[in-house]
């Protein structure tokens, strides 16, 4: 299918997918993808980011918004102006009334439609900066090659461009993520060559939060001991990088 989307994308506008010329809209979580996705299309391809924070029910809120003010800090220092102050809104995905209902579902497939919902929330933001003067019509994701589940698939994620566009009545509306848009980037970036391309540049990844249970408990720091704190220090023993990153585990020794 994901030929069949392509072509249509190609009839409609000419192109798949292509780099845009000025800014994006970014969905950030503050964790160790999407932040680093942001620094790097910054340095690399000049864009503005205007960064866009879902709160979507998670246990690790407190702890991603954290690591965002740390984040913006940084930002401006190493990139002046070009990493903008973070909107926050709040979706709840899936919603608060069926979520336990769909924890068996979940626990095999993720969250359904959640990175859809959150696409197409982030088309409903940039279309708001019209506001502000601002044209922004690319919305970029940081789904990297490592996720599994349907909805972080770039095949979905060119069905829901094409529903977008649709729906908007515009086929200038890009969604994807340049990690694993081949039509952005020569290869596919890992987590590890994301992690290389921070310490290349001096960037400093270990403030990123990758920890689902990051809260009060962890002192809002990642655990340690979660499946996702173990890809995380995989994939810096991959990447062959110092991991700096402080974790709740190793201060409760």
């Amino acid at each position: 299918m994901q030929e069949i989307y392509e072509e249509l994308l190609t009839e409609k506008r000419g192109f798949i997918t292509k780099w845009p010329n000025d800014a994006v809209v970014m969905i950030v979580s503050g964790g160790l993808d999407s932040i680093i996705t942001s620094a790097k299309i910054i340095k690399e391809k000049g864009l503005t980011v205007y960064p866009l924070h879902i709160e979507r029910g998670q246990t690790n809120f407190t702890a991603e918004r954290q690591s965002i003010e740390k984040y913006e800090s940084v930002f401006e220092e190493l990139y002046p102006g070009k990493f903008k102050p973070t909107t926050y809104i709040k979706l709840n995905v899936p919603p608060t009334e069926i979520k336990s209902a769909l924890l068996e579902y979940t626990k095999q497939h993720g969250h359904p439609l959640r990175d859809t919902m959150l696409q197409m929330a982030a088309v409903q933001f940039a279309a708001s900066l019209r506001a502000e003067g601002v044209n922004v019509k690319t919305i970029f994701c940081a789904v990297m090659p490592e996720d599994y589940f349907p909805h972080s698939k770039l095949e979905s994620i060119r069905a829901t461009n094409i529903a977008v566009c649709q729906n908007m009545d515009d086929w200038e509306w890009q969604i994807t993520s340049p990690n694993i848009d081949l039509q952005l980037e020569e290869k596919l970036v890992s987590k590890s060559d994301e992690i290389r391309w921070a310490a290349d540049n001096n960037f400093p990844s270990e403030f990123t939060v990758s920890c689902n249970v990051a809260a009060e408990d962890t002192q809002f720091l990642n655990c340690g001991t979660c499946s996702s704190c173990e890809r995380r220090k995989s994939a810096f023993d991959n990447a062959g990088v110092e991991d700096l990153t402080v974790y709740a585990s190793d201060t409760n020794a």
